[in-house]
């Protein structure tokens, strides 16, 4: 799993380079090498009780609430979050936060 996060003056995911403005947002990205979300459930994972598959809640517990929560509390800092995934290869979770204001 590798976590990191990066500045950014837009909304967009890559920063623009050569701006004098101070960045606005706080990119973080964690990224794993699992086995990967199938397209079609790319969105329902961020809902309550959703999961990848349901079998997994047997072996390594959990109710499908941990993402839901984490969108929640995202959004009520004006971000967002959003995943993008390859089956057998993985998955990257990204999360975008406004930065306070400083004047």
């Amino acid at each position: 799993m590798w976590i990191s996060a990066t500045l950014s003056e837009s909304k967009g995911v890559e920063s623009k380079e050569n701006q004098p403005s101070s960045p606005n947002f706080l990119l973080i990205t964690i990224q794993d090498e699992g086995r990967g979300i199938p397209e079609d459930k790319l969105q329902i994972i961020f809902e309550r009780f959703q999961q990848v598959d349901a079998s997994d809640s047997r072996n390594k517990g959990g109710i499908g609430l941990g993402l839901a929560i984490c969108r929640d509390i995202i959004q009520q800092h004006d971000g967002k979050i959003w995943v993008q995934s390859i089956l057998g290869k993985g998955s990257t979770f990204y999360v975008l936060l406004p930065l306070a204001d400083s004047q």
